[in-house]
């Protein structure tokens, strides 16, 4: 999986001048569950049920006297554990991607991959119909789990995926509101990135690469025909998004020279030693042959498709323009990006409000300490200068020795930093950087590509992508020894939440070079602006894909925030090419900011950042209801 910072299109609001906000989303659980072998088993048959937060939030000592009568197995239950186990070797084995992302060690696993693949991509009706009976099928055989004797990380597990697969089935709802081409999220930009990051561990891995690589046209035609069947059924993108994907296209399309995906793959294997001259030199040739017969024809095909395409569509707005859009952003898109339990108009509620108090916290330090106020309006552009002019790896060292005293971070973390091939930084223009996750049996293979033709707001990118970013948050439960079944939970919620929340730490504790006397107030105000930008950019996913707002309406929104009106066509593409994408940074940050400050409101003075942060990420990705109960249970051992 690959955690990527974007860039979110906003306007400063008092500032008045444009920022290019950095926002991190994750790629729908490595493409999308259906994808590349991604199965989805995850997935269950029953609705949503929308709960009254009112009624389910517990007094404190309704959550005491609820962990005292649990009782907890103290063995594992060898049926769940069966169970977890034949889970996780389904999904790790769908692909050869998978099965390279997941395992380093073969020895680790007795988990025979296969004849290499790129997963099966179908999505036609037949296809769809035995996929939904294969994960209702799971989630029965899950639910044979229901009051087990369990132990503790038994049951958490037990009823993580549990909550996973009751949002997940909604899938289902309409699954032509599934876009396996969209433009920040896509197969056309992923797939590249995964042959980028591809493991060379041994020569079968190079034959598996070029096996795979040999069966990307056939896999997008596999998609295509899912478009052609989007069109017929009213469901094709809009022609905006439509642009920017054979915008993708062309770049691949139009290399001038070698590909970089000869480039790249050529410097890749000519560092491996196990490799005979000649065996290099057979491979470099099948590669380039590849690329040229099938990747960049591949490419051509989702151009001549989207091109003929366009023009099809009947919505050119967000997803609730359909019938049945607004049930499936409600009961879908918003819980599984999100993370939380709230129900959208909860959230539009609490954005609101949210957005009240931060411009009341700024115009308070503007009325209080003006003197930093236009300190941070002057020197915006350059408040970071001292670490936009230091290498990646010199800010990554930075953060590991001086950021981390909050943190349950003994010595440091291994990792390899790296700028993107110029060719992939256009391609992903907005991607400012991208962790690759770590395999689960080496903790240690920690590796982050940055966008080097944009480095404005590197150290945020770096605190958010690195320490005490995902990286750390990657590597700390991979090395709690977590069950495999549980690793393959990764909560877009939970993961960019705790990145966006754990950078703005990061920030707080900047001295700004030349501002040391406005320091504080200077990193307060940072974090309000890019606060705002997220805030802005869920509040109009919202807008466009739940109430059906169009042009007017986020102009209007804009222009009443006092932010710039210019970008509402952008944003609004955004919205309507990748539901609920930002959800994972703006809803989940604020989520962890509840939680945190929930549990220093009910400890008070006995409240400890690094024992809380190590209950946090001990917990590893789940919904954010679940976490709460890890919460409670710390709150209630350190009254």
């Amino acid at each position: 999986m690959k955690y990527r910072i974007k860039r979110i299109i906003a306007v400063m609001l008092m500032v008045v001048m444009l920022v290019n906000l950095v926002g991190c989303y994750t790629p729908g659980q490595f493409y999308h569950e259906v994808l590349l072998g991604e199965k989805r088993s995850d997935s269950s048959s029953s609705s949503r049920k929308k709960k009254d937060r009112k009624t389910e939030e517990a007094t404190e000592e309704e959550t005491e006297e609820t962990t005292e009568e649990i009782e907890y197995a103290d063995g594992e239950n060898e049926e769940f554990q069966q169970f977890l186990w034949d889970y996780f070797e389904d999904c790790v084995t769908a692909s050869t991607m998978n099965y390279n992302d997941y395992i380093m060690d073969e020895s680790a696993y007795d988990i025979e991959m296969g004849e290499a693949t790129l997963g099966d991509a179908s999505l036609d009706a037949e296809a769809l119909e035995k996929e939904q009976e294969k994960d209702e099928d799971f989630y029965d055989r899950l639910l044979e789990f229901e009051g087990a004797s369990m132990n503790e990380d038994e049951a958490f597990t037990y009823e993580c995926l549990k909550t996973d697969t009751e949002i997940s089935m909604h899938f289902y709802d309409n699954v032509y509101f599934y876009e396996p081409f969209s433009p920040m999220s896509g197969v056309q930009e992923n797939i590249l990135t995964s042959f980028l990051e591809y493991r060379f561990d041994d020569k079968g891995d190079v034959e598996d690469y070029l096996t795979m690589l040999g069966q990307v046209r056939d896999y997008f035609g596999e998609l295509i025909e899912f478009e052609y069947t989007k069109s017929d059924e009213g469901y094709f993108m809009s022609d905006s998004v439509a642009d920017e994907v054979i915008d993708q296209c062309d770049e691949v399309i139009n290399q001038k020279g070698d590909h970089f995906l000869v480039t790249i793959f050529n410097d890749n294997i000519e560092a491996l030693d196990y490799l005979s001259e000649e065996e290099i030199e057979d491979f470099e040739a099948r590669n380039k042959e590849t690329v040229e017969d099938v990747l960049v024809p591949a490419y051509q095909d989702l151009k001549d498709t989207l091109e003929e395409l366009k023009g099809t569509g009947t919505n050119d707005l967000g997803i609730c323009g359909y019938e049945g859009g607004q049930e499936y952003y409600e009961d879908y898109i918003f819980p599984r990006y999100s993370g939380s339990d709230k129900t959208v108009d909860e959230e539009i509620e609490y954005m609101e409000e949210r957005y009240e108090n931060l411009l009341t916290e700024m115009t308070s330090i503007y009325y209080s300490n003006p003197e930093a106020y236009e300190d941070y309006v002057d020197k915006y552009g350059e408040l970071y200068k001292v670490y936009e002019d230091m290498e990646a790896e010199e800010i990554i060292d930075l953060l590991q020795s001086d950021y981390m005293d909050d943190y349950p971070l003994e010595g440091t973390i291994p990792y390899e930093v790296s700028y993107m091939n110029d060719s992939m930084s256009k391609i992903s223009e907005n991607t400012l950087a991208y962790y690759l996750t770590n395999p689960i049996d080496n903790p240690d293979y920690n590796k982050i590509r940055v966008n080097g033709a944009n480095t404005s707001g590197i150290f945020n990118t770096l605190a958010h992508e690195g320490c005490p970013g995902h990286m750390f948050q990657f590597w700390y439960f991979r090395n709690t020894d977590p069950n495999p079944g549980r690793v393959l939970e990764s909560n877009s919620g939970y993961v960019e939440g705790w990145a966006v929340y754990t950078s703005y730490d990061a920030v707080e504790h900047c001295d700004f070079e030349g501002t040391e006397d406005n320091a504080a107030i200077l990193a307060k105000l940072d974090k309000i602006n890019t606060d705002l930008g997220y805030l802005v950019q869920a509040r109009i996913d919202i807008g466009v894909n739940y109430e059906g707002w169009d042009q007017d309406d986020v102009e209007e929104y804009l222009e009443t925030a006092g932010f710039d009106t210019s970008y509402a066509s952008d944003m609004i593409t955004t919205s309507a090419g990748d539901p609920g994408v930002y959800l994972s940074y703006s809803v989940g940050y604020y989520e962890m900011d509840e939680m945190r400050n929930y549990a220093e409101e009910k400890l008070g003075d006995r409240f400890d950042a690094k024992e809380y942060h190590k209950v946090v990420l001990d917990a590893g990705p789940c919904q954010f209801g679940m976490l709460k109960k890890k919460v409670d249970k710390y709150i209630s051992e350190n009254k």
